[in-house]
């Protein structure tokens, strides 16, 4: 609703402007009437109005003191002021614009020009709260919460939410036909893919059968909460990346993926992914040593987790390109932030739906991890004594161990050696230390012959209980699940 202080010294004036605008606005209209300055100053307080229409000629304040009161007002506060005057004089023209009016209309009214300036003011007004409300939906993405967020838009249609992401080229300027005067926000935008949220209202957005031969569409489930507009965008993301499976056979594409229309259902969904988790870390925990055939094997290693399912193939695959984005590009910052090559490549893997099929997008993970390989490896010759580092702590983590003392056995100052390492495996030293200790505490867990504090003890933890807190926090599982899983 629309909020309108109208401020007119005659109750006549007041009346028929205020049917003019209830009759001819084609949205709600909450209007309050003021008989001079004074009433609408206090009125535009109280209230926080969208628009403020006003006479230049008024008892008590007259229209130009309290268009200097309003703006001396808070910006976000402000409303829309515009000016009603029967005096065809420049200095009220020219005081209304100096602060800050849109319209100056002389009288007697005009209908037209009045609903004109009236409707443009409420365009504004709309624009402007769907631009904060769309700044608030992208900090809830990012925080995945609600916290410090507030004055959000209330869901007034009983289905809830929905969050659609569109992949093509020109995919937002293709948006406005899609949507056909819905009411939606853009949260997130780039030249070639849109993501919304809009209202639901029980009825499905209709795509015609041309838009679908060149759009990915990606719908989410629906929700009523906006704290799960995280987790509604990643539903809407791995349900577009469908399109890069058969929907038949759920194999890969070999050709170009196509465009379609793909739902998120609430069905049977992968709640986990140790498989993958597992060779994802052996992948990085020799990525320094490694060979290309070697980073070769990996990577098909991790492209070979996929089904005959297409709708789990796709939460692997988001899981998959989530792990690569967020892990393996920030997992080393000195090279990644300083190499032009590895810079201009991550931001091609980052724009999967760029390449023609999934294939295309493995080339270039592959092109990644061999050129990243090369340079720690390029690094650890120049830097011998990392080396030579790496393989005492390699024989030596089962033992009481810590940076000082590596750093004493490759004769390296404490604090130079700090940052070297940490630069080329692109953990600190205690987190490189704690996951070779969780790796070999998986091994020993998975035979199924040792007790936890057993474990523990061999893999270089003094305390079983911060073991086990270490171990949950790293896989999600006790050890005593961990190896019940593996019993097989």
């Amino acid at each position: 609703m629309i909020t309108i202080v109208l401020a007119d010294d005659e109750k006549l004036i007041r009346a028929g402007l205020k049917k003019i605008l209830l009759d001819t606005i084609d949205i709600p209209l909450e209007i309050i009437e003021a008989k001079n300055g004074e009433e609408a100053l206090q009125a535009c307080k109280e209230k926080k109005p969208e628009i403020l229409i006003t006479d230049i000629r008024m008892p008590v304040m007259d229209g130009v003191e309290l268009m200097k009161n309003i703006s001396a007002m808070e910006e976000k506060q402000k409303p829309a002021i515009i000016v009603l005057s029967g005096y065809d004089d420049f200095s009220y023209a020219k005081a209304a614009i100096q602060s800050g009016a849109l319209s100056y209309i002389l009288k007697p009214v005009d209908k037209k020009e009045l609903c004109a300036a009236v409707n443009s003011a409420i365009m504004n007004c709309l624009k402007e709260e769907k631009e904060q409300n769309e700044e608030k939906f992208r900090q809830i993405i990012e925080k995945g919460r609600l916290d410090g967020v507030s004055g959000l838009p209330e869901i007034t249609v009983k289905n809830g939410l929905r969050c659609i992401v569109i992949y093509g080229r020109n995919s937002a300027q293709a948006l406005e036909a899609v949507m056909q005067g819905r009411r939606y926000y853009v949260v997130e935008q780039t030249k070639n893919s849109v993501l919304i949220v809009y209202p639901f209202d029980g009825v499905e957005v209709q795509y015609a059968a041309s838009y679908l031969d060149t759009y990915i569409v990606g719908i989410s489930g629906p929700a009523d909460d906006y704290s799960m507009l995280r987790t509604m965008r990643r539903q809407a993301v791995t349900a577009a990346m469908q399109a890069f499976f058969d929907t038949e056979t759920g194999k890969l594409r070999e050709r170009e993926r196509c465009g379609g229309l793909y739902y998120w259902e609430n069905d049977n969904h992968i709640n986990e992914f140790t498989a993958l988790d597992e060779i994802y870390e052996k992948m990085i925990s020799h990525c320094d040593l490694a060979t290309p055939d070697e980073v070769q094997k990996d990577i098909d290693a991790l492209f070979g987790c996929f089904n005959d399912n297409a709708k789990l193939n796709s939460e692997t695959l988001y899981y998959l390109y989530r792990k690569i984005t967020s892990n393996l590009f920030s997992r080393y910052p000195g090279y990644t932030d300083s190499d032009m090559y590895l810079h201009i490549k991550s931001i091609m893997i980052e724009n999967i739906f760029e390449y023609a099929n999934l294939s295309e997008w493995q080339s270039s993970v592959l092109d990644y991890a061999v050129y990243l390989a090369a340079l720690l490896k390029q690094d650890t010759k120049e830097s011998p004594y990392i080396t030579e580092a790496l393989a005492f702590i390699k024989t030596h983590f089962k033992k009481n161990i810590n940076m000082a003392m590596v750093a004493n056995q490759v004769s390296v100052n404490y604090t130079w050696f700090s940052e070297k390492f940490k630069e080329h495996t692109g953990v600190n030293f205690n987190e490189y230390l704690k996951r070779l200790r969780i790796e070999e505490a998986k091994n020993l867990l998975e035979k199924g012959c040792y007790k936890v504090y057993e474990v523990a003890e061999r893999c270089g933890f003094s305390d079983v209980k911060y073991f086990m807190k270490i171990f949950r926090e790293e896989t999600g599982m006790s050890p005593t699940e961990w190896s019940k899983k593996h019993e097989s």
